[in-house]
């Protein structure tokens, strides 16, 4: 069980950015930061980006690490915050210790010093705690705002890693805090009708989706893309087209259903 542990653990810390990371790969996530940017209030001197999915393994925290890395790279001090005390996996990707004091502790007031690791120059790294039985309660607390207020005043950027909004409601909790969220579709998996019935319940409650990520798809199934024609060891591809109106979306995954369809036959 151990060994399996920590082939888990090496296998999410090599989809990390780093200096040996694929250029294309380090690209798609350069594109990403510059889109994100672009999509935020110039007068935001410290912008709290949330990242949320319809379902598990949809690479939501492979993506956010990764832009949290991109911010740290240009020089902005970054926080990236696990706030998925249901179900966490950030601590993988920077090879942390699982059951290491974390938001949760934060949140119930188990804990009062700084928790933040600083885990790449400019990147600090706050994991979710160990799993209390009361993750919503916790996250709706007066005790997370102050602590959103006190942390806008140390980092520039500050991302939160949140569980499905499929499966939980987590992420939309703190959405008047959220200066805008990441949405993660996983291409092939993700029907068009549940990612925008998701999406849309999201909007009806004021959170203000940025953006898309297309995550695991194939380039050779389409042409716009060919200029991206590359699978790396990361096993996902994440399209560089990041602001999707809805409609589009639609049509793009409608698209990509019928020719699975069509290649089945």
């Amino acid at each position: 069980m151990k060994k399996n542990k920590r082939k888990n653990r090496s296998h999410d810390t090599a989809k990390v950015l780093d200096a040996k990371s694929p250029f294309a790969v380090s690209e798609g996530f350069n594109q990403l930061r510059t889109n994100l940017m672009y999509a935020t209030p110039a007068d935001d001197a410290c912008p709290v980006y949330a990242i949320t999915s319809v379902r598990e393994a949809s690479g939501k925290s492979t993506v956010m690490a990764n832009l949290a890395v991109s911010f740290s790279q240009i020089g902005k001090r970054v926080l990236l915050i696990d706030g998925d005390m249901r179900c966490p996996t950030i601590y993988n990707y920077f090879s942390l210790e699982k059951r290491r004091k974390g938001l949760s502790e934060l949140l119930s007031g188990i804990e009062t010093e700084e928790v933040a690791t600083e885990v790449r120059p400019n990147l600090f790294v706050i994991t979710s705690g160990r799993i209390p039985p009361n993750p919503s309660e916790l996250l709706s607390s007066p005790k997370m705002k102050e602590l959103l207020a006190e942390w806008k005043q140390t980092y520039d950027a500050i991302f939160l890693d949140f569980p499905p909004m499929g499966v939980v409601s987590d992420c939309v909790i703190l959405s008047d805090e959220i200066t805008g969220y990441i949405f993660t579709i996983h291409s092939g998996s993700d029907q068009a009708n549940s990612v925008l019935f998701t999406i849309d319940a999201m909007e009806q409650i004021g959170a203000k989706i940025l953006g898309t990520v297309l995550n695991d798809f194939d380039p050779k199934a389409s042409s716009s893309y060919s200029s991206y024609n590359y699978r790396s060891r990361y096993s996902t591809y994440y399209a560089s087209s990041y602001v999707k109106q809805a409609a589009d979306l639609q049509k793009s995954l409608e698209a990509e259903e019928k020719k699975e369809k069509k290649d089945q036959k």
